[in-house]
């Protein structure tokens, strides 16, 4: 039997991404940050958040800033198809 390389049922590590802030959407229920990320090939990501997170995490934060974003991902299906979020846990502003 092969041992398993995880030792708690408990996620201990979150993805996380590097990259310039590109645009800011406050929303009344909902908000999101858009990244600008990647080198040679530059990609945008999208991580949402509920309101209270976004006051306390995003207030500080302006336009063009790097920043490293934690997040975490979770799917729904709806209506025979699959939606995929990313959810903002933690943002830190990058030197």
């Amino acid at each position: 039997m092969q041992e398993s390389l995880i030792r708690s049922d408990k996620q201990m590590v979150f993805n996380q991404v590097r990259g310039l802030i590109e645009e800011i959407n406050e929303g009344d229920e909902f908000c999101s940050l858009t990244l600008k990320v990647g080198h040679e090939n530059p990609r945008m990501v999208n991580l949402t958040m509920k309101r209270h997170q976004f006051d306390d995490l995003c207030r500080q934060h302006k336009l063009g800033e790097k920043i490293t974003a934690r997040f975490y991902i979770s799917s729904r299906k709806k209506h025979d198809r699959w939606y995929t979020t990313a959810s903002v846990l933690d943002i830190r502003k990058e030197n």
